[in-house]
């Protein structure tokens, strides 16, 4: 969807797609490019953010920890902890079980993020968290802005006088955290990093630093997990395996879990074991790592070699489809879940829900050492080639689902997978999209880390559904920026124009025109290289819709006669009719109705004669023709039948369109309460479907709506 000032009226807005399509439209900005719109899920009414992981089971002492955040949080001076220690020590289990014990204390919400700062992870920027914190606390997405400063001073408005916790997992920096702070004295803020972060101190934050536990209370944590009658029958040994084991909570929790899964192995051998490896550096993190080999070693082969092989996942959480696409090796791939158990059983793994499983980031560092050391290159290679296999497929499973005419390449697989991806709708897609974004983008760095310059653009071609749907407008500029480069070091002159193409559409709807341009250009040398004429015409369409964003119609109409004539070439009727559906939109918003109404009358008929969904975007179309020229009669008949071929489809954001043009006439005819009502809805299906521009539009029209009724 496009914003331009015609000639004859007020900024407008203006609808095109390219490509092929199947289902009713999405003007979710502009969209072009080969795709599918289909019906989404129900809009979710906001709840009450309750983010925070399940408190550990397993705890003990920290009673004086627990003390001096009970006095953070009645206290006025400070609305900030941070709680830091080495790794291992419990921090984030310590953080947990405060805010969990004391939820009522915040009634309006819990936020939770993971900022990834231990050395193995990538941290997560303030401006990649503050808008899901923001959509959590029911801010509409079109009303979050895109700057860091814009986002903070949103974020602490919109908490300003609620009672909210946030918590700030594994934090490498005060920058990372400062933006998430809540400036109120009724919130509060805990922190938990390996590092001090002395200038969050200087800040006002107060600093609970955190050790490893006393002899007594590790040993009461260890008959917790492997149970208190066999703790009681040699507390000696007890007190030996947990020294140990520094009395580090995780060296502590491993070695717990290996002796309920032991019952034939004494706390004495076990004592002993890890003795032996103690008495050479009394280092905590080498004692953890003790603990860690030992259960390691107690592991069947089939989990050690899981647990090797799943370390070189990119990230820390993971879906079970990535489990059983690393673990379908010799000799045998129907023991995945008993694998998967047997992590879980050893404390090596936490499972957050059934199908998702996390590694502390200690844990993960293990893992990578063990794969590091007892798998071959080439096993390893093979490892990270099955895990990008696994996100391959299933996110071309759910582009296909959103968009199944989409014109795509054939995928090609390093490896074939034990599993088919399936998804039991467009919504299930979808949200797999969202949840699974992080990773994806992980994945795709790790594919052009390791030289899979194939799979590098291949990934980013399968991602086009999450970024047409959901924005998300920086990581859809790096995956294409990544695909060019990928498609390029593979020769591949068609993956490369795709890539290209993708970028351009990217960059525009950045507002990166100029960029967009160049994109689109390198695309259309691409093209013509190989003779693709009806790529040709796909990308002269997008030059032709970019000029029209800048205001250039004289371009605009060249280059977009350009495109009509080789897609009525190429034989490509839907091409061809959402061309002459541009042209159209550039002749009415420069005020020549005639000429604009010609051109989406004969897109129209194309598109009804092929029984085609778009019909409906052509009849809006045509209706705010006719608004635009002041022939509302025409406009009401055109919107109604646009509504109403949506009807079987649902509730899709071609619907919020039709609905914003009704809003617009209800306004020419002073009928303020029906066109706030469409706007309304309009909005909701904008803001359900993450199309900020659109969005904020909506949201401009109905404060000018009560600027008016106010006068």
């Amino acid at each position: 969807m496009e914003t331009a000032r015609g000639a004859s009226g007020p900024t407008r807005h203006t609808n095109t797609l390219s490509g092929v399509v199947h289902g009713p439209s999405i003007q979710a900005a502009t969209i072009h490019g080969d795709v599918f719109i289909g019906a989404h899920a129900t809009p979710r009414s906001h709840s009450v953010p309750r983010q925070l992981p399940q408190a550990p089971r397993h705890f003990t002492n920290r009673t004086d920890n627990l003390a001096a955040l009970d006095r953070l949080r009645d206290s006025a001076a400070s609305s900030m902890a941070v709680v830091t220690g080495p790794a291992g020590v419990g921090k984030t289990s310590l953080a947990l079980r405060w805010l969990q014990e004391r939820r009522e204390d915040w009634p309006d919400g819990q936020l939770y993020v993971d900022l990834r700062g231990h050395l193995s992870g990538v941290p997560v920027s303030p401006s990649t968290i503050l808008p899901q914190f923001l959509r959590a606390l029911g801010v509409p997405v079109g009303e979050i802005p895109t700057d860091l400063a814009e986002q903070t001073a949103l974020y602490r408005t919109v908490i300003a006088d609620q009672r909210i916790a946030v918590l700030c997992d594994n934090a490498l920096s005060a920058a990372q955290v400062r933006p998430l702070r809540p400036a109120s004295e009724t919130s509060v803020c805990l922190v938990t990093s390996r590092w001090h972060l002395s200038s969050l101190l200087l800040d006002g934050a107060a600093l609970v630093p955190l050790g490893p536990l006393d002899t007594d209370s590790a040993v009461e944590l260890l008959g917790q997990i492997a149970g208190q009658e066999r703790i009681a029958a040699d507390r000696v040994a007890a007190r030996s395996m947990v020294t140990a084991s520094g009395c580090f909570p995780l060296s502590v929790a491993v070695g717990g879990a290996l002796l309920l899964t032991r019952p034939e192995w004494t706390l004495a051998s076990v004592a002993t074991q890890l003795s032996a490896r103690h008495a050479a550096d009394l280092d905590g993190e080498v004692s953890m790592s003790a603990s860690l080999d030992q259960s390691y070693a107690a592991l069947p082969e089939a989990a050690a070699r899981l647990y090797r092989r799943l370390s070189l996942h990119p990230g820390a959480v993971f879906g079970k489809h990535v489990a059983e696409a690393v673990a379908a090796t010799p000799p045998a791939v129907d023991n995945t879940e008993n694998c998967l158990a047997a992590l879980v059983d050893a404390n090596l793994l936490t499972a957050p829900d059934p199908e998702r499983f996390r590694f502390h980031d200690v844990i993960h560092q293990h893992a990578r050492d063990r794969a590091e050391s007892d798998e071959t290159g080439e096993q390893r290679q093979e490892s990270v080639e099955r895990i990008i296999d696994a996100y391959l497929t299933w996110a071309n499973a759910a582009d296909r689902i959103l968009y199944p005419q989409r014109r795509r390449p054939a995928a090609e697989y390093a490896h074939a997978l034990c599993a088919e991806a399936e998804f039991a709708d467009a919504a299930t897609a979808l949200a797999w999209f969202d949840l699974e974004r992080e990773n994806l983008l992980a994945v795709q760095r790790l594919a052009a880390e390791t030289g899979l310059d194939g799979a590098t653009w291949q990934l980013a071609d399968a991602m086009w559904a999450l970024f047409i749907y959901l924005r998300y407008r920086d990581d859809w500029i790096s995956v294409h920026e990544l695909g060019v480069k990928g498609a390029a070091l593979c020769g591949h002159r068609l993956a490369e124009s795709r890539m290209y193409t993708g970028l351009g559409i990217a960059l525009r709807e950045a507002g990166r025109l100029q960029d967009s341009l160049r994109a689109f250009t390198a695309a259309l040398v691409l093209r013509r290289q190989i003779g693709d004429r009806r790529g040709e015409g796909l990308v002269l369409h997008n030059v032709g819709i970019t000029h029209r964003r800048m205001g250039d119609w004289g371009t605009a109409r060249s280059v977009l006669k350009s495109a009509l004539s080789i897609r009525e070439e190429s034989s490509d009727v839907r091409g061809v009719a959402r061309v002459h559906g541009t042209l159209g939109e550039v002749e009415s918003l420069t005020g020549n109705h005639e000429a604009a109404l010609a051109h989406l009358t004969r897109a129209r008929a194309a598109l009804t004669h092929a029984q085609d969904p778009y019909e409906a975007l052509m009849e809006r179309l045509l209706g705010e023709a006719h608004l635009r020229s002041g022939n509302l009669q025409a406009a009401l008949t055109h919107l109604t039948a646009a509504l109403e071929a949506l009807r079987h489809t649902g509730e899709v954001f071609e619907t919020g369109a039709i609905h914003e043009a009704f809003g617009e006439l209800a306004e020419r005819e002073d009928d303020t309460v029906s066109a706030r009502s469409h706007y309304a809805r309009a909005e909701a299906v904008y803001t359900r479907l993450s199309a900020e521009r659109d969005a904020h539009r909506i949201a401009q029209r109905l404060r000018n709506l009560d600027s008016a009724t106010n006068e």
